[in-house]
């Protein structure tokens, strides 16, 4: 039986503190750049479909130089399989715990 890993992102709506801060720090760029990265996926959804891709997180990722190998790990490790899947899995936990700025 393979062993199921809890999602790093899950946690994140209990943690406070120094946890929340170790959370931050874990993170493969800063919160505000994961939360521009969202809003950019969501603003290039909201014209174009899906296509079962990380299309618009990867353009991002370019456009910015970010470190795409860690990013792409970090939300596939979260759910974020593909640029839908950033908005569903990913985002309104995220922006619970962060708002949507």
């Amino acid at each position: 039986m393979p062993i199921v890993r809890k999602r790093q992102i899950e946690n994140l709506e209990q943690l406070s503190g120094e946890e929340l801060q170790a959370f931050i720090d874990s993170l493969p760029t800063g919160q505000d750049t994961i939360s521009e990265l969202i809003d950019h996926v969501e603003d290039e959804l909201s014209e174009s479909e899906c296509n079962h891709s990380l299309q618009f997180a990867m353009r991002y990722m370019m456009e910015n130089h970010l470190n795409f190998g860690k990013i792409t790990s970090w939300l596939n490790e979260n759910g974020g399989y593909c640029d839908c899947k950033v908005l569903e899995q990913i985002a309104p936990i995220w922006r619970g715990k962060f708002g949507d700025d």
